[in-house]
């Protein structure tokens, strides 16, 4: 496939955000793909213990020396996100997070729209829960479309909101691409929606920020 077909994604790990160690990592995620630019790099966790201001200096000074076409987070809670675009001297352009029909992220969506930012959403059908809520399944039935498409197309359905499902198995992802031939009325999105959980929250590791409420 040609390379402008392919959009490449790498992030750096939480541990290696002071300026020289991102820059090291980015270079080095580089090498490994063998390209000399990705169109993506995220800081992929905050690490309250190296100052933010320096880890969004080097991260807009990789875009500047062309390591990556663009830049941007991930979860990064709302505080956080603020911070970050202020600091940013390059535009961010996307925060990835956690987000499936289990998990409320109006405030951090709010956020992400109020900067100009997509919202990424990683592991987008809650490791497989929510394909088994009645809800989904119904909505499912009446679309004669499978549980992960109908909650990959509530993602894409969204506004500023792109979903990022992981598989290995070739059927599935050809399934989860085919999720733009349909659309969910109101009531569907609602439906879905209405699935979120006070400890919807499926991914927090000790290094975790203070997530939003």
């Amino acid at each position: 496939m040609p390379r402008a077909d392919i959009f490449v994604t790498t992030k750096v790990w939480y541990t290696d955000l002071a300026p020289s160690a991102l820059q090291r990592s980015a270079e080095a995620s580089l090498k490994r793909l063998g390209l000399d630019q990705v169109d993506l790099l995220l800081i992929h966790w905050p690490n309250p213990d190296i100052p933010l201001e320096g880890s969004i200096a080097a991260l807009c000074d990789a875009k500047r020396h062309g390591l990556a076409r663009h830049v941007g987070v991930s979860n990064f809670p709302v505080a956080l996100l603020d911070r970050a675009v202020s600091l940013a001297t390059e535009p961010l352009v996307a925060n990835q997070c956690e987000y499936h029909p289990h998990l409320d992220q109006t405030k951090l969506l709010a956020a992400c729209r109020r900067h100009g930012l997509a919202f990424l959403s990683y592991a987008p059908i809650g490791k497989g829960a929510v394909l088994e809520d009645a809800a989904v399944r119904d909505v499912a039935a009446r679309h004669g479309r499978t549980p992960a498409q109908v909650v990959l197309r509530w993602h894409v359905q969204q506004d500023g909101v792109a979903a990022i499902p992981k598989s290995a198995n070739p059927q599935r992802i050809a399934e989860n691409l085919d999720v733009f031939g349909f659309t969910l009325s109101e009531e569907d999105m609602r439906a879905v929606s209405g699935l979120a959980q006070p400890d919807g929250r499926m991914v927090a590791p000790g290094w975790s920020p203070s997530w939003d409420r």
